[in-house]
């Protein structure tokens, strides 16, 4: 057989392998230019879609108005080249060319910010009565104030999950040097489904005008767009901050937390802080601290811990209110978890009652074991009056009742040994859950961990005075405190308790250290701390995990921080010739290098780099890196390039990426964009 009917050999399944002596067809290359230069009727018979695209000639019809403002008037519409509904924005017939540039602004305002929570822009234009025009997606007719009209627990957790969402699209628009200045229950569309949507950024402008009002010097042409023409005072009178209403202060990410203040209020007593005409309303703005609401509204049964976030969020003076969105929202987020509000300072029976609240079944244990041991002693002191005044009147017969006698002492004695061992066990079982609780809460709010840590130890010491476990417990928070001090009082009682025979080495290199809450070591002393515990014991890394969770909150001052996590990842890694970081606050840019494997995703409480502030992140490892070790940071630029052996084979939160360099054969870019999750499109950088 020759070699040209080899190639022509029928393949498996019967068909035939042409690929060697492929010859193109030049009949196709005919038909397609022939299909090419068709005219017009031909055409419509190929290319139907675009045909009829081509053909529309008005894109708009069938409005109809659904809104009105000061500015301009929104309508329904269809949209006959996306075939859809949509809204149009359109100035008021009695606005003039003085408000074009600010109605345009207002749309590329919005078409700036990508956020699931703010309305998007589809197009913009001038109508043929030469306004200006834009559109945007076609919602329903609810607003966040026909939800408020509802009442009961359920319907404010509903609620406050929906201003939840606002805070995360105010909190981004911050992010973006934007601000809202004009937030109302009314500029919030919520539907069935819930989507939450943030609309009506007329009075919208970026952080940098704030810049311009603060310092008296006359702003750029472009933002004078934000101004009206007769210097009116611009918000919605109820929802305006102090600084809204006094002509010249300057306004910043505070005003919108004022604003979204205000609506907790709406929410809370249905109906914004100050009601009246416009004139009286503006003056109790700048003149009057916004109200208790319990005290205003008996009849709702406000929550304690949400209105004292209303009045923290609409303190008359800035710096007195929350600082960001962010803030605000964490301190909503604690009362939706059962925990106290930062707002309320609350103390520690508020803590307690909040703490039963949240552990309903365990507390409830205690306390009936409690309730039981405290029955159970009364019983016995009756019953030992019952027996003593038997013995008196029967001590004629007591020859006779010797033997009962002896049966009563020895139900009694064990009795007696009955009670305390159940009061032993109680003890232990409370220091077990005090470990448990500093274990598990240490990292997510260190202070009142420790605090409710020494609480219950404390019960434990009162049932057993002699429990083991609860001075080591005792013993194990001071060492979290690096009140090395007290723990060496404790150290006789702990030797045997596993793991902290082990921190007995480092409560005797440092005797002296016997800080707390309110005082904290220096950088320095951190740093020669982790230096000299490499020498004595370097498998400790979870607890000095601890020691950091707890340092760097109740810490007053970080700068130089960037020193103690340094020492601390070389104490985990064998020191400054394994290990190496660089942080320059300047540029806010982390380096770290290695030579060897490195994990970054902490123990127990999260990524390692969590305790600094940085937007831009450079690795330098000799050995394996997952990315999912940076999961959760909000960077803008990680720098992959110098990495011998970096592992993606898991999906990576990074909101906040930009930008991500590294070399061509680490990742493909598909692989980059599917598994790395972020806010907005990132940047793809290859280097060799």
């Amino acid at each position: 057989m020759s070699s040209e009917d080899k190639k022509r050999k029928p393949a498996s399944g019967g068909e035939t392998d042409f690929s060697d002596n492929y010859v193109p067809d030049q009949r196709l290359s005919a038909i397609f230019s022939e299909a090419h230069d068709l005219e017009l009727h031909g055409l419509e018979g190929l290319c139907p879609a675009y045909s009829e695209l081509a053909a529309v000639e008005v894109r708009y019809r069938d409005e109809s108005l659904i809104g009105e403002g000061s500015v301009k008037e929104v309508y329904r519409i269809y949209d006959e080249h996306l075939r859809r509904w949509v809204a149009m924005a359109r100035l008021r017939p009695d606005r003039g060319p003085d408000f074009y540039d600010l109605f345009i602004r207002e749309a590329r305002l919005v078409a700036t910010l990508t956020h699931p929570n703010i309305i998007k822009v589809q197009n913009m234009g001038v109508w043929d009565d030469g306004r200006p025009f834009f559109t945007m997606d076609l919602k329903g007719k609810t607003t966040f104030a026909d939800t408020i009209q509802g009442t009961g627990s359920s319907h404010l957790h509903t609620q406050l999950q929906i201003l939840g969402k606002v805070c995360d699209a105010i909190a981004y628009a911050h992010s973006r040097g934007v601000l809202h200045l004009d937030l109302k229950p009314d500029n919030i569309q919520v539907d069935d489904f819930g989507e939450v949507l943030v609309c009506d950024w007329g009075l919208g402008k970026l952080l940098e005008e704030a810049e311009f009002e603060e310092d008296g010097a006359e702003p750029p042409v472009h933002i004078w767009g934000d101004m009206t023409l007769t210097g009116q005072i611009k918000g919605s009178p109820g929802y305006m901050a102090p600084e809204q209403v006094v002509a010249g202060l300057p306004k910043d990410h505070r005003t919108d937390v004022y604003a979204l203040g205000c609506l907790l209020h709406c929410m809370l007593t249905g109906q914004p802080p100050f009601i009246g005409e416009r004139e009286i309303v503006l003056a109790k703005t700048v003149e009057t601290q916004v109200p208790s609401l319990r005290l205003e509204f008996p009849e709702r049964s406000i929550p304690a811990g949400l209105e004292a976030v209303v009045l923290k969020a609409t303190a008359k003076d800035p710096a007195q209110r929350y600082q960001s969105v962010s803030e605000l929202q964490q301190d909503i987020q604690n009362y939706l978890a059962g925990f106290a509000t930062l707002a309320e300072q609350p103390g520690f029976f508020r803590e307690a009652r909040l703490f039963v609240a949240r552990n309903r079944v365990p507390v409830a244990i205690v306390v009936v074991a409690l309730l039981v041991i405290g029955v159970t002693s009364v019983l016995f002191v009756q019953g030992i009056a019952r027996h003593k005044l038997a013995i008196a009147a029967e001590r004629g017969r007591a020859e006779q009742l010797s033997s009962e006698v002896e049966t009563l002492d020895s139900e009694y004695g064990s009795f007696v040994e009955q009670a305390q061992l159940a009061k032993q066990e109680l003890a232990k079982q409370l220091a077990l859950s005090a470990r448990e609780l500093r274990n598990l809460a240490i990292f997510d709010r260190p202070v009142a961990t420790v605090r409710r840590t020494r609480f219950m130890v404390n019960t434990a010491l009162q049932q057993d005075p002699d429990c083991i476990e609860a001075h080591a417990q005792h013993y194990a928070t001071d060492c979290v405190e690096l009140n090395y001090t007290a723990a060496l009082k404790r150290r006789n009682e702990v030797r045997t308790v596993a793991p902290y025979g082990k921190y007995i080495l480092f409560a005797q290199a440092f005797p002296d250290f016997n800080f707390s809450d309110k005082k904290r070591p220096s950088i320095s002393q951190l740093v020669d701390f982790f230096e000299q515990a490499r020498q004595i014991d370097n498998r400790l890394g979870a607890y000095f995990e601890r020691v950091l969770a707890y340092d760097v909150v109740t810490r007053k001052r970080r700068e130089g921080y960037e020193a103690v996590v340094e020492a601390y990842l070389q104490y985990r890694y064998g020191g400054p010739d394994h290990l190496t970081l660089s942080l320059d606050t300047e540029s806010s840019s982390l380096s770290l290098w290695s030579d060897q494997l490195l994990r970054l995703n902490g123990q127990y409480g999260g990524g390692l780099l969590r305790f600094l502030t940085f937007s831009s992140l450079t690795l330098d490892f000799d050995g394996r890196f997952p990315l999912s070790d940076l999961n959760g940071l909000l960077i803008e630029s990680l720098d992959l390039s110098q990495c011998q052996e970096a592992v993606l084979n898991k999906a990576v939160s990074l909101p906040a990426l930009k930008t991500i360099v590294c070399r061509p054969e680490q990742f493909p870019e598909t692989q980059l964009r599917r598994l790395i999750q972020a806010n907005e499109a990132f940047k793809v950088v290859y280097q060799k």
